[in-house]
């Protein structure tokens, strides 16, 4: 069997951009928190407290930035399948060490068990309809011929 390679749809880059515009709108309601939070302990301590409010910012823009980071960095979902091996971006898997595949119900993805009792989730909701299927497919037939 010739390797073949999934990946997901265009979706998962709308994904992307929403939870960028969501954090965004975040960092901005966080700042504007922060800036009366500034104010009124500069008006009860009588002092300047507009580096508080920086530090503030800073913290909560780093963070933010950070969790944008591990959005992009994690990767587009994608299936790779020859002979042999199952991967995704999350596990890689002999068939031979797989030992049973279930079909995901009601929304739920789909998931393998490995011999050694661990679920492992394939994140086929990115992908098509016709890729999904195909996937599946795949999958049952090469955990009936490596279990035989």
């Amino acid at each position: 069997m010739k390797e073949k390679r999934y990946y997901s749809q265009f979706s998962y880059f709308i994904k992307i951009l929403f939870i960028v515009i969501l954090l965004g709108l975040a960092f901005y309601f966080i700042t504007e928190a922060s800036d009366l939070i500034a104010e009124k302990l500069s008006r009860a301590l009588r002092k300047n407290m507009v580096a508080t409010e920086y530090v503030l910012n800073a913290f909560v823009g780093i963070i933010l930035l950070l969790a944008i980071l591990l959005v992009i960095v994690r990767g587009k979902p994608q299936v790779t399948i020859n002979a042999t091996t199952l991967r995704t971006n999350r596990f890689k898997r002999d068939f031979s060490e797989i030992k049973s595949y279930h079909k995901g119900k009601g929304g739920s993805e789909p998931y393998i068990i490995s011999n050694d009792g661990k679920q492992l989730d394939i994140e086929l909701s990115w992908f098509s309809k016709k890729d999904r299927t195909e996937i599946e497919s795949l999958i049952i037939q090469q955990i009936e011929t490596a279990n035989l």
